[in-house]
C-alpha cells in the first residue's frame, strides 16, 4: 500500500476521467475554492493571526510544489516549474511574502484561471485515487485559486483592464519559448513527450476534439483570452465590489 501511494502508479481506470464522478468531484472542489475565500478572508485578515496564516500558506504551497518535482525526478521524469500552474505557484509565493498589488495582477489570472481550468477540465496524467499525485493535483490547484482570491477579498486588491492586456501579452510572449523548451526536453528524455502549458502536443484528454495542432492552439489561446476577460468583468462587477467592501 505504501508503494502504491508514493510510487509512480498509472492506472487510467481509477484516475480522473471526463464526465465521471471523479470529474464532478473536482468541479465541486473548484467551486469550494471560490466559496471559502468569500466567507473567511475578512475574518482571517482581522483575526490578529494573518501573518501566521500567510507564512503557513507559503510553507504549504512551497511543500506541494517541491513534492511534485521530487516525485517526478525520483521516478525518472524530467520536471521543472514551467507549467502555467507552476508559474502561478511562484507568483503566489511572492505575493504571500510581499503583499504586492503588482504581483497580484498577474497571479489573479494565472492562479484563479489556471487552477480552475485544471480542476474543471482535469488532466492528472492517469494517477489513480490511491496515489499521492491524485490528491496533490487537487490540493495544489485549490490552493493557487484561494490565495489570490484571499487578497481579492481581504485586501480589496483588484485587476485593471491594463493588467488584463499585460497578462495576455505575457502569455503570447512566453508561449513560443515554452513550446521550444518542450521540444528540446522531449528529445533529451527520449521516453515521453514533455508538454508544459499543453501547447506543443494536443493532450490526450482533448485529442478526440482536435486533430489539427494549429487549430488546437488557436482555440486554446482564444479560450484563455475570453476566460481572462470574463474573470476581469466578474471581479470588477459592482455587486462583487460592493460585497467585498462591505
Amino acid at each position: 500500500m505504501f508503494e502504491k501511494f508514493f510510487g509512480y502508479v498509472i492506472d487510467p481506470d481509477r484516475s480522473v476521467q471526463l464526465f465521471t464522478w471523479h470529474h464532478y468531484m473536482l468541479v465541486g472542489f473548484a467551486i469550494l475554492s471560490i466559496y471559502l475565500p468569500t466567507q473567511f478572508s475578512k475574518k482571517i485578515k482581522t483575526s490578529g493571526y494573518e501573518a501566521r496564516f500567510r507564512n503557513g500558506a507559503f510553507i504549504w504551497l512551497l511543500f506541494l510544489e517541491l513534492i511534485y518535482h521530487a516525485h517526478n525526478w525520483y521516478n525518472g521524469e524530467i520536471s521543472f516549474p514551467l507549467h502555467i500552474c507552476s508559474f502561478a505557484v511562484i507568483m503566489c509565493l511572492a505575493l504571500l511574502k510581499t503583499n504586492s498589488q503588482r504581483i497580484f495582477e498577474y497571479v489573479f489570472f494565472f492562479g484563479v484561471l489556471g487552477g480552475f481550468m485544471a480542476l474543471i477540465v482535469p488532466f492528472s496524467y492517469g494517477f489513480p485515487y490511491y496515489n499521492i499525485r491524485y490528491h496533490h493535483f487537487i490540493l495544489i490547484h485549490m490552493t493557487i485559486i484561494m490565495i489570490p482570491l484571499y487578497y481579492f477579498h481581504a485586501y480589496d486588491f483588484r485587476v485593471t483592464k491594463r493588467a488584463l492586456y499585460k497578462t495576455f501579452l505575457m502569455v503570447l510572449l512566453v508561449a513560443p519559448i515554452i513550446y521550444n523548451i518542450n521540444l528540446l526536453l522531449t528529445r533529451l528524455s527520449r521516453t515521453s513527450n514533455v508538454n508544459y502549458w499543453f501547447i506543443t502536443y494536443i493532450p490526450e484528454h482533448v485529442s478526440f476534439i482536435f486533430s489539427n495542432q494549429w487549430v488546437y492552439l488557436a482555440v486554446l489561446l482564444s479560450l484563455i483570452y475570453v476566460a481572462q476577460v470574463i474573470l476581469y468583468k466578474v471581479s470588477n462587477h459592482k455587486s462583487v465590489k460592493g460585497d467585498s467592501s462591505g
